[in-house]
């Protein structure tokens, strides 16, 4: 729920507000001499469902985490990374509105050095103040590539929202950002004759270290529908856009595999959120081809004896079960449209 944040003291020297617009701008200067003009900033607080909403998958979004774990995020909108690289690139910034394109993470990789300088600012900015322990402790990760990635990092039950409009002043381009950080409870001072021992110090430190290096660990894995055996005669001949046959029952033969090929984990295809998904599957389940969509927690669940139901206009309409025949897949780049024919296509098998 979006609701104003509460008021800090009156004895509060530095706003939070105020020593974001400052460290915006001083950062921008030392990174790339880039003059910003800071507008306004809108300090909110947040549930975790409100932060979602506000986290936009064009965006370039970088990971904050903290020492003890949990996790903030920066959101940049496209223009103000094409703002960052054509002050690298030309010198300065182009009077002309830019051109929307996806961005890479070559672009994203130029802001690290920015949110770095900001973080410190932001943080020098309230030391001493009430509201110091806000920005203490975090550290800008690498930009993630999609939205769904860096929700799944976030588990904080509040969180403190920054919306900060401002303009590079040379070219009067707007450009914004979007601050989330997790509300967190004081840390009240410890006793001066209660100090920690050298080895409590000692595991603690340790701890923390365990925890980030588990925290920053990458696994991947590879999901693969199938295998074919093909002579060396036939391979060789293979071009762009030949075919290659599969088996009938290759949607049930999808599986998990880690980086040196080894894993017997049974997967079923489909969609979440707009993108390719993998459901794991119990073992007495059918590992058959899903219906796309079918993991998106917002879509309705049909019947699985009983006529389908449109969620628009709640008409029953009746489906008939697809005739099977030999399936194939073409060597050229597959498109999204290609592999949701793919998927209609084994939807009699996994039902």
């Amino acid at each position: 729920m979006l609701r104003s944040d509460a008021k800090v003291p009156d004895d509060q020297t530095v706003s939070p507000a105020t020593a974001a617009r400052v460290s915006l701008a001083r950062a921008a200067d030392q990174a790339f001499s880039l003059a910003l003009r800071v507008n306004s900033i809108r300090q909110s607080r947040l549930d975790l469902a409100d932060v979602v909403d506000q986290i936009d998958e064009d965006w370039a979004l970088f990971p904050l985490l903290h020492d003890d774990g949990s996790v903030g995020v920066m959101c940049l909108e496209p223009a103000c990374i094409i703002a960052f690289v054509e002050t690298q690139t030309m010198g300065r910034v182009s009077a002309a509105v830019a051109q929307p394109r996806r961005l890479t993470q070559t672009d994203k990789a130029l802001a690290v050095a920015f949110l770095e300088g900001f973080l410190r600012r932001f943080d020098e900015a309230l030391k001493g103040a009430p509201t110091a322990y806000w920005t203490r402790g975090y550290r800008t990760e690498d930009a993630v590539a999609t939205r769904h990635m860096v929700v799944l990092q976030l588990d904080g039950a509040e969180y403190r929202g920054f919306d900060m409009q401002s303009e590079v002043v040379e070219a009067e381009r707007p450009i914004n950002m979007r601050l989330f950080l997790p509300i967190k409870e004081k840390v009240a001072k410890q006793n001066a004759k209660k100090k920690p021992t050298k080895t409590g110090v000692a595991l603690l430190e340790s701890e923390h270290t365990i925890r980030r290096s588990a925290m920053a660990a990458n696994v991947e894995m590879d999901a693969i529908m199938c295998k074919v055996m093909l002579p060396l005669s036939e391979l060789n001949t293979l071009q762009p856009g030949h075919l290659v046959p599969l088996p009938q029952d290759a949607a049930k033969q999808a599986h998990l595999v880690d980086s040196s090929g080894r894993s017997a984990q049974s997967v079923r295809l489909g969609q979440l959120h707009g993108m390719r998904a993998v459901k794991l599957l119990h073992e007495n389940e059918d590992p058959g081809m899903m219906e796309p969509g079918a993991l998106d927690p917002s879509r309705p669940k049909a019947s699985a004896n009983g006529p389908k139901t449109s969620p628009e206009r709640g008409a029953e309409v009746e489906i008939e079960e697809p005739v099977q025949e030999p399936q194939s897949i073409a060597l050229a780049p597959v498109q999204q449209d290609e592999f949701d024919v793919l998927i209609q296509a084994g939807k009699g098998e996994g039902s």
